[in-house]
């Protein structure tokens, strides 16, 4: 009888041990086992990691439950479901322009990881290419610049321009609807060159369009879609976002690793063609699918929109910008595989993009 007591007893302990002394695999009760309702974007790339993490079972791995909400919608709609708490996070769809231009208003919105960056070319006609090659003050004064106001990449690059002491009264940039439009424009003669995003490249290629200067070439590592979340998330599901976050890492490691696994994954619920899926995730050299949230290149690109004159610049960015989850979850995958490489690459990059590892 003493003895059945003592394994009775032997069980429970390590019952109680066991629930109180998880690692970091498992996810906290913080959310008390309730799903993290998060935001894609499906007819682009840029929720792709955030598609990888749940279609290639790393949420499941990390122990937490995510709903995908499907939202091909505008900008403004998606980051009025994160206002109201409808999405606990947000992938893609809204860039950085408009998002930061809400917090410069008020929005209460943080920034805590990455998906997308770079991805814009100067696109123009194949006889005016050698105009970009070597970008002064007088190469591009009176030049005629097609944009989609807000892109990523324009603000980019005029930010870009102007740190370089370029006074961008001298361009006139020209505001139409669409890449399609800005396109038509530079064949037309309208326009000498426009800006255009990765994704509408091939198209201004197969117009007869060359890119003769991509972005990342004078503003490296620029930032477009983030991984944004309010304090309120941030406060009560903290734990689960360091799960997020790891499985995010992880979604990046396996695309890298395997990527005609990872493409089929990715496929099943981005709905682009799989050959110029294929040629975005794997091939182009100037689109980055990254989790790390470039803390200093938010940085850089909120003072790019405050020189183009779309914000004021009154508020500190870096109080909306908390890179302590991303750091975790590497920190924590670190300590489970020391020596794997791409755990090392996120490390060694992350005191250029984000600071003191601390």
């Amino acid at each position: 009888m003493g003895k059945k007591f003592l394994a009775v007893v032997s069980v429970i302990l390590g019952l109680i041990l066991a629930a109180g002394c998880g690692g970091t695999k498992s996810a906290s009760k913080d959310g008390a086992g309730e799903p993290l309702e998060v935001q894609i974007n499906t007819n682009r790339v840029s929720s792709a990691l955030t598609v990888l993490a749940e279609n290639g079972g790393f949420n499941k791995e990390e122990n937490i439950k995510v709903n995908l909400h499907v939202m091909n919608v505008a900008y403004a709609d998606i980051l009025s479901a994160l206002s109201s708490n409808k999405v606990h996070v947000t992938t893609g769809g809204v860039g950085s322009t408009a998002p930061l231009r809400m917090m410069e208003n008020g929005a209460d919105f943080v920034v805590i990881g990455g998906q997308m960056g770079e991805g814009a070319d100067i696109v123009t006609l194949p006889e005016r290419a050698k105009e970009w090659e070597n970008i002064t003050a007088e190469t591009v004064k009176g030049k005629k610049i097609g944009v989609v106001r807000t892109a990523s990449g324009d603000i980019a690059l005029r930010g870009a321009l102007s740190r370089m002491g370029i006074d961008l009264s001298t361009i006139e940039y020209v505001e139409l609807g669409n890449e399609p439009a800005i396109i038509e424009a530079i064949k037309k003669g309208e326009l000498d060159a426009g800006n255009v995003q990765a994704n509408l490249r091939d198209t201004a290629h197969q117009a007869g369009l060359v890119s003769a200067l991509h972005v990342d070439k004078v503003s490296p590592n620029f930032i477009c879609c983030r991984v944004l979340t309010r304090p309120e998330t941030l406060k009560t599901r903290r734990s689960d976002l360091v799960h997020f976050m790891r499985a995010q890492l992880k979604a990046y490691r396996y695309l890298h690793t395997h990527q005609d696994e990872a493409l089929a994954l990715i496929n099943k619920s981005i709905e682009v063609d799989e050959k110029v899926l294929r040629s975005q995730l794997f091939e182009d050299e100037h689109l980055k699918l990254e989790p790390d949230p470039t803390g200093k290149r938010v940085e850089e690109f909120y003072d790019s929109m405050k020189r183009v004159g779309y914000i004021e610049g009154k508020i500190d960015i870096k109080k909306q910008i908390d890179v302590s989850l991303y750091r975790e979850a590497l920190e924590s995958l670190l300590k489970e595989e020391p020596n794997d490489p791409t755990w090392l690459k996120f490390r060694a990059d992350y005191e250029k993009n984000n600071g003191a590892w601390s």
